[in-house]
Formats: C-alpha cells, sequence, structure tokens
C-alpha cells in the first residue's frame, strides 16, 4: 500500500488541469483520509488552485499555509509559489517582498532569483531584472561565471532600451 506521500506525489504526477472538478475532488479525498498538518493540507489546496491558474484563490492559502507552519522545504516552495501567484495577479510589490524577506535555501536561491527578476521586469525595471535573471543563471554557467558576473555588475538602468 502506499503511503500518503507517495499517493500525494502521485496526484502531482498525474495531474490534469482539463478537469479541475475532478482534482478538486481528489485532493479533498487525499486530504481527508491523510495524517496531514493543517498546513500541509492548505499548501496542497493551494498548489492546486496555482496549477489550475486560480491564483487569486491560491493567495491567501498559500498565506495561510504559512502562517501555520510548513516544514523547510515546502516554506521554500510555498513562499516562491505565493511570490509567483502575487505577481500573476499584478502585486509584483507584494511578490517582491515575499521573495526578499526570507533567507531561501541554496536549492531555492536560484529560482528566486528568477522570480525577483520577472517581478522587476513587470514593473519595469528591466536592467534590475537583468542583473536578477543572469544571477539565477549562475550556477549552470560553468566557466563563464567570472565573464557574466562581471558584465552583470556593469549593467544601469539608464542603458535599458
Amino acid at each position: 500500500m502506499l503511503s500518503w506521500e507517495d499517493r500525494i506525489a502521485e496526484f502531482w504526477r498525474d495531474a490534469d488541469d482539463t478537469d479541475p472538478v475532478r482534482m478538486r475532488i481528489q485532493i479533498d479525498q487525499l486530504l481527508s483520509a491523510a495524517e496531514c498538518s493543517d498546513a500541509r493540507a492548505l499548501f496542497e489546496r493551494a498548489c492546486l488552485e496555482d496549477f489550475l491558474g486560480e491564483e487569486s484563490a491560491a493567495v491567501p492559502l498559500y498565506e495561510a499555509s504559512l502562517s501555520y507552519g510548513l516544514d523547510i522545504d515546502r516554506e521554500n516552495q510555498a513562499r516562491i509559489q505565493l511570490a509567483s501567484s502575487l505577481r500573476n495577479v499584478g502585486r509584483q510589490d507584494d511578490a517582491l517582498r515575499v521573495l526578499e524577506e526570507f533567507e531561501f535555501s541554496t536549492e531555492y536561491s536560484s529560482a528566486r532569483d528568477a522570480f525577483v527578476a520577472l517581478a522587476l521586469w513587470d514593473k519595469g525595471d528591466g536592467a534590475q531584472a537583468l542583473r536578477n535573471a543572469l544571477h539565477a543563471a549562475y550556477p549552470a554557467l560553468g566557466r563563464y561565471r567570472r565573464a557574466i558576473k562581471a558584465y552583470a555588475a556593469e549593467l544601469f538602468d539608464d542603458r535599458q532600451p
């Protein structure tokens, strides 16, 4: 018999946004049968709303899950996903606040930088968005890290096209 964690992983592996009613029923069944915390249940519901493109419904669920207290890995995920949802509903300043007020684990720092870049771009700060995007790409740059870091440092807002 599969553990609850395995069943939730299977749910996300087979996720199909073309049938939101079925997905909501399935997540309700999974969460009602689970021995998971309220924070985790709220997080999974937020993820589902986010997945279904209902970011305005996901935002309060992410916020509630964070207030209840998630494990560190899910807290990192929830904060990035909350910021993404906030950005998608036009709340770029709130998205930036969520991303900048938390010390993300190394595993999530590139994702944080990428979402900061998107929010800055939406705010019209193209140069800073590019700096953040280059910083997010830094781990994958290999031998070009030093050069890209130097070029990113040279960018100024007045050089935007």
